[in-house]
């Protein structure tokens, strides 16, 4: 018998992947985990007994839902910024990097006043010069803010 003859009728050993004793182990883990698992809540609750609120005051852990104003007024006719004041609570005259600052410090998580997408207006009067609409506008945009618009003219 040749060489080749031999070759053919050797047959190679099939390579296969037996799976029964596999789902045995798989049942046998699921098992041990089903027994050794704490089913019970992870969360508790605890009271909490915060103080009265004072009168005229609101919740400081609300998040405020009406849009903030930002008032710019003019000093007489040349049209430079005297007066920028926001709507609310807040008694803020100051600039556009006061503005700034203050929004910085209200947009969560670190004041937690304002999320950044909360809607802020700026108000001009007639006689604002146009350059410092846009420094409030940019000023706002710096500090994170994402929903400012203007509204037209007065």
């Amino acid at each position: 018998m040749s060489l080749l003859a031999r070759t053919r009728t050797r047959r190679t050993a099939e390579v296969g992947l037996h799976i029964a004793p596999l789902i045995d182990v798989v049942f046998l883990l699921l098992m041990y985990f089903m027994v050794a698992t704490d089913f019970s809540p992870a969360e508790e609750v605890f009271r909490l007994e915060l103080p009265p609120a004072a009168a005229g005051i609101a919740d400081p852990l609300d998040i405020l839902d009406e849009p903030l104003r930002v008032h710019l007024a003019a000093a007489g006719s040349s049209g430079t910024l005297a007066r920028l004041t926001l709507d609310g609570p807040w008694p803020i005259t100051g600039s556009p990097d006061g503005l700034r600052d203050f929004l910085e410090a209200s947009i969560t998580p670190q004041g937690s006043l304002f999320l950044p997408d909360h809607p802020i207006i700026i108000v001009p009067t007639g006689q604002v010069a146009w350059s410092h609409v846009v420094d409030t506008f940019n000023a706002a945009v710096a500090a994170g803010c994402t929903n400012v618009t203007l509204e037209t003219p007065s």
